[in-house]
This record gives structure tokens, sequence and C-alpha cells, in this order.
């Protein structure tokens, strides 16, 4: 009788167990391994991805030649909708000088983006991402991180976590 007990302590502890692995193995799959794969060349990886909004499919080659800040993030994400209007305020003070921020979603539906937007409001283009583009820039499994681009298309810097307008602006600056 107390080897059935363990035995069924165990089993649930291998059911478990089980299922922990299964939810790494998926956000493994979808985020990649975290490696740094953008960092090969130095480049930024080149995309088409789907908009947010509905709007035409989005390629990186018709920004080419301007300064961008590349943003993973999800609404579901807190740090990344504290940082949201700081990406709005960006893009509404460097625009005019050649610089756009891209909004690369990993939400899994567009209409979580449409929601959020509808509410926050949005001024640069926003994007569906596929695992592919999320493992071509090695973004990794957290959230927000961001890639400021210059105007070669060389990643100049990468952001883990959130940042402030002001963090932003000092390097976009020496970018522009």
């Amino acid at each position: 009788m107390r080897k059935e007990v363990i035995t069924g302590r165990w089993g649930i502890l291998m059911v478990a167990l089980l299922v922990v692995l299964m939810q790494a193995s998926a956000a493994w799959s979808w985020f990649g391994s975290g490696k740094q794969k953008a960092a090969d060349d130095g480049m930024m990886p080149q995309f088409t991805l789907s908009s947010a909004l509905d709007g035409p499919n989005f390629n990186s080659e018709t920004l080419k030649g301007n300064v961008l800040l590349i943003n993973f993030w999800a609404t579901w994400c807190g740090p990344c909708v504290e940082e949201y209007p700081d990406l709005m305020r960006l893009q509404k003070t460097f625009a005019a000088k050649g610089f756009s921020v891209i909004g690369i979603s990993t939400d899994q539906s567009k209409s979580s983006v449409v929601k959020f937007i509808e509410k926050a409001g949005h001024n640069y283009p926003m994007v569906m991402t596929t695992s592919a583009v999320t493992r071509s820039f090695g973004a990794g499994i957290g959230l927000p991180v961001s890639f400021l681009v210059d105007r070669k298309g060389k990643i100049a810097k990468r952001y883990y976590g959130p940042r402030s307008f002001e963090q932003f602006s000092k390097d976009i600056e020496g970018l522009l």
C-alpha cells in the first residue's frame, strides 16, 4: 500500500515535469535559443511581416537608409506597455530626421494588438512577428528587447528590458 502512494506521487511529479518541459520546448521554438544570431555579421536581418493593423505587409527594405529602433514587445508584457509612450514620443521627435520605430509584436493574435492600439494610439509601423524573424534577431525570451540600427543597417546597440525616452534619445541622436 505504501508503494502505491509513492508511485502515485511520482506519477504526478513526472506529469508535471513533462508539462514544464513541453512549455519550455514551445518557448524555445518560438523565441529561438537566445543566441545572438544578428551579431554574426552585425547587420540587421531583412524581413517582411504582416501588419498588425490589417494593412499591407511591411518590408524592412522600405526604411533602408534610416536609423531604426526595432522593438520586440507584447500587449501582455507590463514593461512593454510602460515603455510604449516613450517609443511613440521617440517617433514623433525624430521621424523628420530619418528615424523610425518598428514595433514587432510577439502576441499570438492581431486582435490583442488592435485593441491595445485603439486605446493607446500609435504613430509607427506595427507588425506581427514570426518565430523565424525572432530567431534571426536573436531576440531571446525576455521582453521588451530593442535593436538600434544605423543608416547602413548595422545593429549599433541592443537593449534588454525597458528603456526611457532619455536613454534611447541619447543613442539615437548619436546616429542621426
